[in-house]
């Protein structure tokens, strides 16, 4: 609380232009309040889309250069030359990859 009796995280959220409903400022306090702050101020999930789309290559444009890791077959035959083209027609090859991961001795995949 500051001088005023006013929770520090409210001051919080003004600054940096979230609104807090008077539901919202009556029903939640502490760690559940400053994350609905943070939600509401930088919400990730859009944040994390948005860089995927920026960054990443598109499938199309990825499977050329993919096509080598994820195909063991011959790279000149129909099949690998569908998944180099993504082509998604009716008389395309039926493809589908399995992968297990498992983790290594940094507990990492």
């Amino acid at each position: 609380l500051n001088k005023k009796g006013v929770p520090k995280a409210h001051n919080m959220a003004q600054a940096v232009g979230v609104v807090l409903s008077e539901e919202i400022k009556k029903t939640l306090t502490g760690k559940a309040l400053l994350k609905y702050i943070m939600q509401k101020w930088l919400p990730a999930a859009e944040a994390v889309l948005e860089m995927i789309v920026v960054h990443l290559p598109s499938p199309a444009t990825a499977q050329e250069y993919r096509c080598e890791t994820l195909y063991d077959g011959p790279l000149d035959d129909e099949a690998a030359t569908a998944i180099r083209t993504c082509d998604t027609s009716d008389g395309a090859p039926l493809m589908m990859y399995v992968s297990k991961m498992i983790p290594g001795a940094d507990n990492r995949f």
